[in-house]
């Protein structure tokens, strides 16, 4: 288990604490803190909840976190679980789970999360108003809403490059890129559509530990990105099937133009093929076959009947 802890301290930083200290002091009502817990176990998880007088219904949702997006407010205690990029490539998905007391945030990973460098300097909390427990979770939301658009933009950037592609030359084009588009659109639009139902249930969530009151701003620029990018990333999956259904037209008339010249090849090789079975039965009594210039004449009737073929056929445009 890793856990880093920080007290909100009255100058509106986070400052270090050590974990124990954290969990002491908050119990003896000196001050508000934030613990953040990765890649641990549900034994050290449950001894942690004990530690902190969690039970009941709470307890056991916390135990199961990473099953899905939930949000729970109870008077005294909310608990809320939504989903994330776990890496800066967007290329993983994990459920960050959030545990609120009276002055005190508990976030649950069960992996890693890489932080971008930008984004350790990209939210400041003191712009969110006085710090506390509210405004320590919105800045986490606000940043990671903000990974999700990011991950968004950038396959917005791969498809048109695709889209470009495919105009200049749609073969060039791998069903392996599409592939893999596609399955990067999927996982970015899962996330998406995950975080935009948590982020509006914790915006209307009324819970006497968390107030949002003085973050009305922040809350409402949280939920209307989180929508504006689950609309882009429909947006996406709409121009997504249009380039695979190009795609799909680009093979299927290539495989045609095939048919058609295999097709063409095998109509002019007809008539020979008759010839040559005719002259290739085994009767006593065929008079071509002893005369003289016999292989020149059918040599030549099969050029001229080939030729005539093809003529009928180019005529017809069988040939465009």
């Amino acid at each position: 288990m890793k856990a880093s802890s920080f007290e909100l301290n009255e100058s509106g930083r986070l400052e270090a604490v050590d974990a124990g200290d954290a969990q002491r002091r908050w119990r003896a009502g000196d001050g508000a803190f934030w613990i953040d817990l990765t890649e641990c176990s549900p034994g050290d998880l449950e001894t942690i909840l004990d530690e902190l007088d969690v039970g009941g219904l709470l307890k056991r949702r916390v135990l199961r976190a990473g099953k899905g997006t939930s949000v729970i407010a109870l008077p005294d205690a909310a608990f809320f679980e939504w989903a994330v990029f776990a890496d800066v490539a967007c290329s993983r998905r994990v459920h960050v789970a959030a545990l609120c007391l009276k002055n005190l945030l508990v976030t649950v990973k069960s992996e890693p999360i890489e932080n971008p460098v930008e984004t350790q300097v990209s939210i400041d909390l003191s712009e969110l108003g006085p710090l506390s427990t509210a405004s320590v979770l919105c800045s986490i939301l606000l940043w990671q809403g903000a990974r999700t658009t990011r991950a968004a933009h950038v396959l917005r950037e791969q498809l048109l490059q695709m889209d470009q592609r495919m105009d200049e030359d749609p073969g060039s084009v791998e069903e392996s890129e599409l592939a893999q588009l596609k399955a990067d659109l999927l996982r970015a639009d899962a996330v998406s559509e995950e975080q935009d139902e948590a982020f509006q249930l914790i915006a209307n969530a009324h819970s006497g530990v968390l107030d949002f009151s003085s973050l009305e701003g922040s809350m409402s620029l949280l939920t209307s990105n989180a929508n504006a990018t689950r609309r882009l990333d429909d947006r996406l999956q709409d121009r997504f099937l249009e380039l695979r259904r190009r795609a799909s037209e680009h093979k299927q008339d290539t495989l045609n133009r095939r048919l058609a010249f295999l097709t063409v090849i095998s109509t002019v090789f007809l008539p020979l093929t008759l010839l040559a079975g005719i002259w290739g039965m085994n009767f006593e009594t065929m008079p071509e076959l002893k005369h003289p210039y016999g292989y020149p004449l059918a040599l030549g009737v099969m050029v001229i009947i080939a030729g005539a073929v093809a003529w009928f056929l180019r005529k017809r445009g069988w040939f465009d």
